[in-house]
């Protein structure tokens, strides 16, 4: 089992949804009225500034002391109480710690919530970059959404939320599942900047859920319906052009398949760099 952090309203909401799945053990750090903490969610006071989050947040190693080893981490930069993240993520610092940022749209923020969301991106993507996290995800709203097609407003975050616990969801079940043919390259030491998405198994369209800058690696996982692993004798073939296409000289690819219960088939895809993106 992982421990999923979710700090502030986006990371709460989106720790919500990990919880439906019984792989994940959810904990929530929230801004609120009540201080203290409530079955697995902890309230620190309602500051008036991100600096005053940062310097008045509380030690948080009693609430995570149960917590598992491995620790995804969830937080949109935009939100005042992000900028708490160092501080309550120093409680984890003897776990393995991976990051799920959310950058929202940021044509709606403030001036000073696009000076909140650019610094905490920055630091948390510098802090990966030296291996005192595993890794960071990162996740753009916006980019998503387009890949929902219209979403009504009143439903926009929690489909868009769904969609990002779902895909990601996905590629760690099958990263903990029997390969039938190929293999998932580990990412190298220095490409630990990432984001994720999956692959129209009909257009072959690629839909990556951060516009990456110079990647390094790529990792395609096929979730292929049993059926077809048997009788479709064309699908190896589309399965490598797949992987080959994308590669080139300063791009390493690789894919792995895998056998499903499902009806029709599934493609998630894994990116990593090793620049701050911008």
């Amino acid at each position: 089992m992982s421990a999923v952090v979710g700090l502030g309203q986006a990371g709460g909401l989106i720790a919500d949804l990990f919880s439906e799945y019984p792989q994940y053990e959810v904990y929530k750090v929230r801004a609120g009225k009540r201080k203290g903490k409530y079955k697995n969610s902890y309230t620190i006071p309602v500051q008036t500034s991100p600096e005053l989050y940062e310097e008045l947040c509380p030690s948080l190693e009693t609430f995570f002391k149960n917590t598992d080893e491995d620790i995804l981490f969830v937080v949109d930069g935009s939100e005042m109480l992000s900028a708490a993240s160092l501080r309550v993520l120093e409680a984890l610092k003897s776990k393995s710690i991976t990051i799920l940022y959310i950058r929202p749209d940021l044509n709606f923020l403030t001036n000073d919530q696009r000076l909140n969301e650019r610094t905490v991106r920055g630091v948390l993507q510098e802090y990966a970059r030296s291996a005192i996290f595993e890794r960071i995800y990162l996740v753009d709203v916006p980019l998503v959404a387009a890949t929902l097609g219209d979403v009504p407003i009143k439903s926009y975050h929690k489909l868009v939320y769904d969609a990002i616990v779902s895909t990601l969801h996905m590629i760690n079940v099958f990263s903990h599942s029997q390969i039938i043919m190929g293999s998932i390259d580990k990412p190298s030491e220095i490409a630990r900047v990432s984001t994720f998405g999956f692959v129209d198994a009909e257009s072959g369209k690629e839909n990556l859920f951060f516009p990456l800058d110079f990647p390094r690696e790529k990792s395609y996982y096929f979730a292929i319906n049993e059926d077809k692993l048997q009788t479709d004798g064309s699908l190896l073939k589309r399965v490598e052009e797949r992987a080959s296409t994308q590669a080139h000289d300063n791009l390493r690819t690789s894919y792995a398949v895998y056998e499903t219960q499902y009806e029709d088939d599934y493609i998630y895809v894994t990116s990593h760099g090793s620049m701050v993106q911008l």
